[in-house]
């Protein structure tokens, strides 16, 4: 059985940490923006009836590339929203058993969603599809998500292959 090279897993290692941050620091951008968007808006439609024009179509824009930057951070966080109610009753081979299964399955929806979009961004591409009033090209928007969800693949299968305890977690 080959074992991996110590030089490959400080590459996988560094790899993933400018991943986490270059993702980290886009979703905080992103939210930011989207705050002085609103702010703005509101200020400017209250104050002076005079909203941002376009600003609900920016917010959607970024809202959607905010949520799928974030999916490879929290998957890889292990926050996604779950109900333990089988775990008193499983011991902790099972709970890793668990882990893993159900890290293949988020993976396999992932590579189903990754490929979806794609195919979506395709179809905007021929449509030339855009935003009404900023005429902003849906298609890469798409794109960018398909990709989210492919980092949020691998993430998935590096949990799936690491497991729970050697990841720092503990099962449970």
């Amino acid at each position: 059985m080959n074992a991996i090279k110590p030089s490959a897993v400080a590459l996988g290692i560094r790899l993933s940490r400018w991943l986490d941050r270059a993702l980290g620091l886009l979703a905080a951008v992103l939210l930011f923006g989207m705050m002085v968007l609103t702010f703005f808006d509101v200020i400017g439609r209250d104050a002076f009836s005079r909203p941002i024009p376009g600003a609900f179509e920016a917010t959607e824009i970024m809202m959607g590339i905010l949520i799928f930057a974030g999916l490879p951070l929290i998957s890889a966080r292990d926050g996604h929203v779950s109900v333990n109610l089988l775990d008193p009753l499983l011991g902790a081979r099972a709970r890793n058993l668990q882990y893993r299964v159900v890290s293949v399955v988020g993976a396999v929806i992932m590579v189903v969603l990754a490929y979806v979009l794609w195919d979506k961004a395709n179809q905007l591409v021929a449509y030339g599809d855009a935003t009404a009033y900023l005429h902003i090209p849906l298609a890469p928007v798409a794109r960018l998500m398909s990709v989210f969800s492919a980092f949020t693949v691998v993430v998935f299968i590096a949990n799936a292959v690491i497991g729970p305890r050697q990841a720092g977690r503990a099962p449970g």
